[in-house]
């Protein structure tokens, strides 16, 4: 069941990567609880705190196309090279700046941030083979996963040692770090700059398969913000809302991370499309049976469940995106694949706020999910007829590096 596992790592550049992507990964959800605590304490005001993050949000969503392009422009070393020094600037600002300068600065670190994660996604294409390439975003996706787990624990114990405003510094102090990994790998030492052709303004989005699988995207981080206040709503009708629903995203984190890891340890006799039908239907079904969950251990199995299938779409859809062209825009298409997910998740949880009163079980947000998963299967539907016929991620040769010849990786 492993043998695929074995194979990437075997890989000369794998170990040295995925090490790199925990590191720069890791500091977003730390940050992003440690700057909320540290405005809190500036600023002593959370409607202000909130302001805070939501800048530097809705910075690093909208700026991250830009780092993308600049890498994909001029290669991916001088990116992150000029990124790496305007960030650590930005990260000085912000632990310098008064409370009146805050959320400015905070704006600066987002629009400044690293397209780390971007580069270290369009590298996979250029390292791997592409009968590997399933499982190397199978296991990307899982580090992403982990993060996402581990950050938010990891705030607590650090604020034993040192006040939020520490914690701001480790958590910048990794996202830096794990940038200047990046540097040094190999891979990123020897990528060339892609030909950039005919650029436009919107670049990949111009792409229509491209537009419909960062669409899909969308749809899917608009069910999980929905799933999200549905969680919360649900456990107030156990009594405990706080601790319930941190059990139940856990269930959902820890699922996640079992069909991740369960997507990228064998082959698949359907293409990745078609898959990604299969998965957001389901995904759709089991949303609409936590509607209607009769108690909470039902609930945590359907949760549970969600995770099972969602994790397994989240890295079918950058597979899919390597494979695909527009060449000119490698990196850039996963920037903006962060944009759409950031995009998804704040429309899901303010229209499932909308649809949420105060005593509600969370049955209209769970429904509002599913809805939006079955958007998603339907794009994918429609991204299988107009795309031109590829073979399944699985059974296309081993071409090692060399496959960029046949096919142009998106990042």
């Amino acid at each position: 069941m492993f043998a695929l596992y074995r194979r990437l790592l075997a890989q000369p550049g794998v170990p040295h990567l995925l090490v790199t992507g925990f590191v720069v990964k890791l500091g977003t959800p730390v940050l992003s609880l440690a700057l909320l605590l540290a405005a809190v304490d500036r600023l002593g005001s959370y409607a202000d705190a909130g302001l805070v993050l939501t800048g530097h949000a809705l910075a690093l969503a909208l700026c991250a196309p830009l780092g993308g392009r600049i890498a994909d422009r001029y290669g991916p070393r001088p990116a992150l090279t000029g990124y790496l020094a305007a960030h650590a600037l930005a990260y000085g600002l912000l632990l310098l700046a008064s409370p009146a300068l805050m959320i400015g600065a905070a704006v600066l670190l987002g629009a400044t941030t690293p397209p780390a994660g971007s580069v270290i996604r369009g590298t996979w294409p250029h390292l791997v083979p592409a009968v590997s390439l399933p499982a190397a975003y199978a296991v990307d996706n899982a580090v992403n996963e982990v993060t996402f787990i581990a950050g938010p624990l990891l705030v607590p114990v650090l604020t034993l040692a040192v006040p939020a405003q520490g914690v701001v510094t480790a958590a910048g102090a990794a996202v830096l770090l794990g940038t200047a990994l990046l540097l040094a790998s190999p891979a990123v030492r020897q990528a060339a700059p892609t030909p950039p052709g005919r650029l436009r303004l919107a670049g990949p989005l111009t792409h229509r398969p491209t537009v419909l699988l960062l669409t899909i995207t969308a749809f899917g981080t608009f069910a999980f913000g929905c799933l999200r206040i549905a969680t919360v709503a649900s456990a107030t009708t156990f009594g405990s809302a706080a601790a319930a629903a941190g059990v139940l995203m856990g269930l959902l984190s820890a699922g996640a991370l079992l069909g991740t890891l369960g997507y990228g340890a064998r082959t698949w006799p359907i293409t990745g499309r078609r898959l990604l039908v299969l998965l957001s239907l389901a995904e759709a079904a089991i949303l609409l049976g936590g509607a209607w969950a009769p108690g909470f251990v039902t609930l945590a199995v359907l949760i549970t469940l969600i995770g099972l299938v969602t994790g397994p779409r989240d890295a079918v859809v950058p597979a899919l995106l390597a494979d695909h062209p527009p060449a000119q825009y490698r990196t850039e298409v996963f920037a903006w694949l962060n944009t759409f997910m950031w995009a998804g998740y704040g429309l899901g949880t303010a229209v499932a706020g909308r649809l949420t009163g105060p005593h509600d079980t969370g049955a209209s947000a769970f429904v509002a999910a599913a809805v939006a998963a079955v958007a998603g299967a339907i794009l994918a539907a429609v991204a299988t007829r107009i795309a031109s016929p590829l073979p399944t991620l699985s059974a296309v040769p081993a071409e090692g590096p060399s496959r960029e010849a046949d096919h142009v990786a998106d990042n």
